[in-house]
């Protein structure tokens, strides 16, 4: 029976493209608890990140605003000292909140609203301990050890590595437990926001995951003959110059696509494995029928496609990602085509909580969508990173490189591959100046709806200030906040001799 406010549990991967999921029409993935979300829920197919680069997207669904507004355009800065996140919103509606997993907030610490984090920030070593690393040592191990970096196969194999942890001890399954921990313990409605690391990379399949997939036929890259020649180079110039690698991704082998492939979809499993666990949990402690679940990603992986790896680019699959909202109690199951974007959460959730949005916020409620109502949300979806912005409208996608006489301009409908460059045959085009003049009308009108600062207290971080903070500086003097004794939580967890979770 459904009671007072919904439960809110966002889950959220890091780097996901659509059809690493069954429901998203892979025929390899094996991700049945997600696909049994989406078999219950509504499955949004056209969802589009506001910057397919892990902080800037991040900061945008947290905020509900473009990365233009919240001035986050990079990894490791800071928004503006009054940004609002939903958390907060949902805390003065009653919510009890939390963060779980991997945020990449500037600073490192911050909890932004919400009342408190499990904090698990890194696969690997870093100057700036977490929860995570804390529950490693207490288990005996270290980051320090995980990864070789210099070993030349991590290179080769795109930084395609199998764990050298056992499945209970690695990342994915400490968030997947500590949200577990966390159903059981809340009191009251709550609002909580876990994120998981993979299947970003790199991609690190611990045993049996990584052998899942031995053997299996991935569809071919999508990458043409002469692709490169025939496009702008922005994306793929700035990629092999931000990796600095020995190799250019577009001389990437087949061998080498696949290995990256089968690791990057194993840990897909991992947390898909995972999922299933937190359900069962809502189910046993008696919140599932009240607990709306959404599932969604920050940004896709290229995985080779169009001569590229990871994402900061426009194409299909490094900025559209899955979005799926499971809440059979209060909406019927459907699939939605309409174009959405992440900032697009922040108000529905706010809604579904019975809060205000507050002021600024860009998004756009999906709950008319949610409810069967197609007709009143947006027909345009926006992505902005550092060298362009992209515009989604009806079946065509436009890229605007600033100062360039060039661009892209691809008919999805058609060529759903982006392919078919239309930028020089559409000059002077009806749809190409419908889309030049919605592009340049969404830059003005959400150029800064909010007020002007309130709490000037600190700044945009330079990447030099995060690291001075982040290795052992007490000028901000911030201190991780727990939900709970966690070093009482990990003496807890004990696992049977084949490494499960007794």
């Amino acid at each position: 029976m459904v009671k007072g406010k919904p439960n809110i549990l966002f889950l959220i991967t890091d780097q996901q493209r659509p059809d690493s999921i069954g429901c998203y029409g892979s025929d390899v993935a094996i991700t049945p608890h997600i696909d049994s979300l989406s078999q219950g829920g509504i499955t949004f197919d056209n969802c589009y990140v506001q910057n397919p680069l892990c902080c800037p997207s991040r900061y945008s669904i947290l905020t509900g605003r473009y990365p233009h507004s919240h001035r986050v355009r990079a990894n490791w800065y800071a928004p503006r000292p009054n940004e609002v996140s939903f958390g907060e919103q949902l805390g003065k509606a009653g919510y009890a909140t939390s963060m779980i997993g991997k945020m990449h907030l500037t600073p490192w610490y911050d909890n932004f609203g919400f009342d408190g984090r499990i904090i698990a920030e890194a696969k690997f070593h870093t100057t700036c301990p977490d929860d995570y690393q804390r529950f490693l040592e207490h288990h005996g191990w270290s980051r320090e050890r995980l990864y070789d970096f210099s070993d030349p196969s991590y290179v080769q194999n795109i930084t395609a590595v199998k764990s050298k942890l056992p499945a209970n001890l690695h990342i994915d399954s400490f968030v997947g437990r500590s949200v577990c921990e966390y159903l059981r313990t809340v009191d009251g409605p709550f609002c909580c926001f876990a994120s998981f690391l993979s299947p970003h990379n790199p991609y690190d399949p611990p045993e049996p995951y990584d052998s899942l997939f031995d053997g299996v036929e991935f569809p071919p890259v999508n990458m043409r003959p002469g692709e490169l020649d025939r496009k702008p180079r922005e994306a793929y110039d700035y990629i092999n110059s931000r990796l600095k690698w020995p190799l250019k991704t577009d001389e990437l082998t087949e061998e080498q696509i696949r290995k990256s492939k089968s690791y990057y979809y194993a840990t897909c499993t991992l947390i898909d494995d995972w999922v299933g666990q937190i359900v069962t949990t809502l189910k046993t402690q008696g919140l599932y029928d009240n607990t709306i679940i959404a599932y969604s990603s920050d940004h896709g992986d290229l995985l080779g496609d169009h001569g590229l790896v990871y994402k900061q680019n426009f194409y299909e699959q490094s900025v559209r990602v899955p979005l799926i909202v499971h809440a059979p109690h209060l909406f019927s199951p459907k699939r939605v085509d309409n174009l959405v974007e992440s900032i697009d959460l922040f108000p529905t959730f706010c809604e579904l909580g019975g809060s205000v949005s507050g002021e600024g916020v860009q998004g756009k409620s999906l709950v008319p969508l949610l409810s069967g109502d197609r007709t009143k949300h947006k027909d345009a979806a926006f992505s902005e990173n550092y060298f362009g912005r992209m515009i989604r409208f009806g079946s065509y996608k436009m890229v605007y490189y600033p100062g360039k006489p060039y661009g892209e301009l691809y008919n999805l409908g058609e060529d759903p591959d982006e392919q078919d460059n239309l930028w020089d045959r559409l000059e002077g085009s009806g749809i190409k100046r419908e889309l030049k003049d919605r592009l340049l009308d969404w830059a003005f009108s959400s150029e800064d709806p909010m007020p002007l600062p309130v709490r000037p207290d600190h700044q945009d971080m330079t990447p030099r200030q995060f690291r001075l903070h982040h290795g052992g500086t007490s000028e901000l003097n911030i201190q991780p906040w727990h939900l709970h004794n966690l070093q009482t939580l990990y003496e807890s967890w004990e696992f049977s001799e084949e490494g499960t979770l007794r």
